[in-house]
């Protein structure tokens, strides 16, 4: 991290320049002006044209008042600008890469800026377990923290690197000492540079190092209540959320459509390679509606993905296992609302080749009174081993929840509490002990604390 921010450092931007009335050009993009008192992140520093679809009028300052201020006022501005991020108050995708960085960088190039954020998931649960046992614990999900550097050279490219450490147990799921007891400890998570180009419609972003799962990513989009229980494909393991390798993102018309690429060890954050082959990824998501409220877009999302990959190591002249996935969702987003269903199959799963598994996930969640009181609800089915009859489990989550930070600044700033209740239950060849599922079933009460925040640095 020394070192990190050492690099950092030494490359200052250039000399600050006082924000600008837009000034139409044949290609090149122009800043938009911001009021004294508005908020300056809400404006998007890109080309004229996308400006005008995304900005409000409203918040576009009169050249004459630009003209007006002085110097200091205008210098004063721009380190205000700076300080934002490139994240409407109206918007709901959490991620725009590679079509826009978060920052607000200079449009015309040569800029730099360095963010910082954190995530957290904490909560408190009651269970009630087959035969009536009872346990209640303290629990700590998530605890994140990240930085990203980026470099615009040029209006039409920019790069830069990411770092992200969490929390983990020092024990595996399957060990009862690891280290200091089974104490939390700081591991790496995400890091990896990246970089992307801009040619009009069209956005080509690359990544290299370890490189978060696109899968996961793109759902994520529209799926807004993560901090109460993960996605269907990531709870049973199907999908590690990071692995070594390299990614390439073809995105069109400010994500009107993605086409992803990705080649890792897929072996996930948690081991080093074991064998020569590599996991090839290909994922196609396309937004066939797409329209802006003037509280943020609305979209629906189709999501198809294939992985062909391998886990493990060779034995006795036998290649590596099998571990192909093959899968599909919908999502929606909205300012008031978010839904959607995903279906993933795996073949090869748990150091398995031969299990063949799929799991089905639906989730809805929605503002009752936007932005104190919300409700959300998810459902999924899973099939442990399709081959087994009664490997099937169900896991059925219902909440109510209150956010701190409304909708408008979820992008940067968000603190929301969840009270809720969860059930899972076990077919007779299923669960954690097969062949005695009422041993398993489980009846959860829930208090979930989820806070995020996303700030300006450099």
């Amino acid at each position: 991290m020394t070192l990190f921010l050492a690099f950092v450092l030494q490359s200052p931007p250039g000399p600050a320049e006082p924000l600008q009335a837009p000034e139409v050009a044949a290609e090149e993009p122009t800043e938009a002006v911001v009021e004294p008192g508005e908020p300056v992140g809400a404006v998007v520093a890109e080309p004229v044209r996308e400006a005008a679809l995304a900005v409000p009028a409203q918040r576009a300052a009169p050249v004459a008042v630009a003209e007006s201020l002085t110097a200091g006022e205008r210098a004063a501005l721009r380190r205000a600008a700076r300080r934002e991020l490139l994240l409407d108050p109206g918007e709901v995708l959490q991620n725009q890469w590679p079509s826009t960085p978060y920052c607000n960088l200079d449009p015309r190039g040569k800029d730099v800026c360095m963010t910082m954020d954190s995530e957290l998931f904490a909560g408190f649960r009651h269970s009630v377990l087959g035969g009536g046992r009872k346990f209640s614990e303290f629990t700590l999900d998530r605890a994140e923290l990240g930085t990203q550097l980026w470099w615009k050279p040029h209006w039409r490219f920019d790069t830069g690197v990411a770092l992200r450490v969490e929390a983990v147990r020092s024990a595996g799921p399957q060990s009862l000492i690891g280290i200091d007891g089974n104490s939390l400890v700081m591991r790496l998570g995400q890091a990896y540079g990246h970089g992307a180009v801009h040619l009009g419609p069209i956005d080509l972003g690359v990544r290299f190092g370890q490189i978060p799962e696109r899968w996961i990513e793109e759902l994520e989009k529209g799926y807004d209540t993560r901090g109460v229980v993960a996605l269907a494909s990531e709870r049973v393991g199907m999908f590690d959320r990071a692995d070594l390798g390299a990614s390439l993102t073809l995105s069109g018309w400010k994500g009107r459509f993605d086409l992803d690429a990705a080649f890792t060890n897929g072996e996930g954050r948690a081991q080093q390679e074991l064998n020569h082959g590599k996991n090839t990824t290909l994922i196609a998501t396309v937004r066939p509606w797409r329209t802006r409220h003037a509280r943020g877009p609305i979209g629906l999302a189709l999501h198809g993905m294939y992985r062909d990959g391998s886990i493990g190591v060779a034995v006795d002249g036998v290649g590596p296992g099998r571990n192909h996935r093959a899968g599909g969702a919908i999502s929606f987003q909205s300012p008031w609302a978010f839904g959607g269903v995903e279906y993933v199959r795996a073949f090869g799963l748990s150091a398995r080749p031969d299990l063949v598994s799929d799991t089905v996930g639906a989730w809805a969640s929605a503002y009752a009174l936007q932005p104190w009181v919300g409700l959300t609800a998810k459902y999924d089915f899973v099939r442990q081993d399709l081959a087994t009859t009664g490997s099937q489990a169900h896991v059925a989550t219902a909440a109510v929840f209150s956010d701190v930070f409304g909708y408008q600044f979820r992008n940067r700033r968000r603190v929301r509490l969840y009270a809720g209740y969860q059930y899972e239950g076990y077919g007779p060849a299923a669960g954690p002990v097969p062949g005695a599922p009422e041993a398993a079933n489980t009846h959860r009460f829930m208090l979930q604390l989820t806070a995020q925040g996303l700030f300006r640095v450099l």
